[in-house]
């Protein structure tokens, strides 16, 4: 953990600040820890480090969200195919994680995120059947697999696929935060494998659970304050956000 506190109070207070900032967004929409913090923290250190320093985050305020609205037990009855899609997609891509261009995968989820997120906003979004859930699950999973494996970044891929089978907000956040859990512990064991994960980094991640977690409570506030249309139109304007943020760093 030394390592992180020698970056100096200027870079530690940056990263702090883009957890908070994402900690808010996840308590609103269920997502956007990673995809608000992670952009903001590979400016000051490498990608696999930022990646680290979220792990324990991600996975507390993701477990706290899944079993705070008592939806766990039927998101995972109803969710497991995109779980096991998951895990076969980190397990393809996370080995590519010290070498793959980080820029190009910006660019390419940008391009999606800001696309589905203007979708969005119009209320012109897919529909997912519940006929179609039985593939739909599995190859959502592997897409956000692959994507996440490489950098974390699982939310867009299976927002779009939760966001087409019209859940209530709550359904959403279970949802959606379930897939976070299993997709965050599946990372950690494959960074683990590849060494990309130490015990020093995992330190440094509980440290980092404060501001997450601050951020998240407030956002969760926040989430109980507005209606179904409003929360549409937050998830719409974070994502297209999120998603000009990722084009931009692709040409940074």
């Amino acid at each position: 953990m030394t390592e992180f506190l020698d970056l100096g109070t200027p870079v530690l207070a940056a990263c702090a600040a883009a957890m908070i900032a994402g900690g808010v967004v996840k308590g609103v929409v269920g997502i956007g820890l990673p995809l608000v913090a992670l952009p903001v923290m590979v400016n000051f250190i490498p990608v696999h480090k930022a990646i680290a320093l979220l792990i324990l985050s991600s996975f507390a305020t993701s477990v706290w969200q899944s079993y705070h609205g008592g939806q766990f037990t039927p998101s995972v009855k109803r969710f497991w195919p995109l779980l096991i899609g998951i895990a076969i997609g980190v397990a393809i891509s996370v080995k590519a994680l010290a070498t793959f261009d980080i820029r190009l995968l910006y660019l390419i989820l940008g391009v999606i995120v800001v696309t589905f997120a203007s979708v969005l906003h119009r209320k012109l979004v897919f529909t997912v059947a519940p006929r179609a859930e039985r593939w739909a699950a599995p190859l959502t999973g592997i897409a956000a697999g692959l994507v996440g494996g490489l950098s974390m970044l699982f939310g867009p891929v299976y927002a779009m696929y939760l966001a087409g089978l019209k859940l209530g907000k709550e359904s959403f956040v279970a949802a959606i935060s379930l897939s976070n859990v299993w997709a965050t512990v599946v990372l950690a064991v494959a960074m683990a494998q590849f060494d990309l994960l130490s015990g020093a980094d995992l330190a440094a991640s509980l440290l980092a659970l404060i501001p997450s977690s601050a951020g998240v409570l407030l956002g969760t506030w926040l989430r109980r304050h507005i209606n179904e249309d409003a929360f549409l139109k937050m998830l719409a304007v974070v994502l297209f956000l999120i998603g000009l943020n990722l084009i931009r760093r692709a040409f940074a």
